[in-house]
């Protein structure tokens, strides 16, 4: 049976790392908010610059003539490896999408920073191999996996609608088959979690039937 002070040790490096960067967010959302609210032109307030660069792509320099994207008035297009169109003075709905591709990655990994933090809070509390920490794992697992899918679409869908209002591109929506290629690592990260939540439950389970045996 592990003492308080043990399993504050077992925990402590995790715990301290994620409230570190946790705490970053925090800043940076309020820092983000200020200048939404605050600021004007470029650095906040509408309207202002917005520019998207299409991913997944690059173009040789003898693509860079070649008429398959064309901007719409109030818009630019420049070529430098990647397609990217900008507005100096983007619309209100060019300002909304641009935020709609950008939050998705910062709820990610706010809610993994959440429910990681937690699950150590956990630990701390219980026991590392007890049923709850096992839940938390479990939780932590499937949030990685579908949150991550998640993000995935909404940003490359976002995305791909921002590039259609400012420019005329020949291949509109392309970019969501690139999904797959952003959830291989947290699918694995999510499955070792889910994994280790079994082992973990198991084991619990294990423990509680040689106590009750003594």
């Amino acid at each position: 049976m592990t003492t308080s002070n043990e399993r504050r040790g077992l925990t402590e490096l995790l715990e301290s790392v994620t409230t570190f960067f946790g705490a970053l967010m925090i800043i940076a959302a309020l820092v983000g908010v200020a200048f939404l609210a605050f600021g004007s032109g470029t650095f906040g307030g509408v309207p202002g610059n917005v520019c998207v660069t299409q991913p997944g792509t690059q173009y040789g320099s003898s693509n860079w003539n070649v008429p398959f994207a064309a901007a719409r008035p109030g818009h630019s297009i420049s070529i430098t490896g990647s397609l990217q169109v900008c507005a100096d003075h983007a619309a209100l709905g060019e300002q909304a999408l641009s935020v709609v591709a950008s939050l998705p990655d910062v709820l990610f990994w706010g809610g993994v920073l959440f429910l990681l933090w937690r699950m150590m809070v956990t630990a701390r509390r219980n026991g590392p191999f007890t049923p709850r920490v096992a839940a938390a794992m479990r939780r932590l697992g499937w949030f990685i996996i579908v949150g991550s899918a998640a993000a995935a679409v909404v940003h490359l869908t976002a995305t791909d609608a921002l590039l259609t209002i400012m420019a005329r591109v020949t291949s509109p929506f392309p970019d969501l088959l690139l999904v797959p290629l952003h959830l291989t690592v947290p699918v694995l990260t999510g499955a070792a979690l889910l994994t280790f939540a079994r082992i973990v439950k198991a084991g619990a389970a294990m423990d509680a039937e040689i106590q009750a045996t003594i």
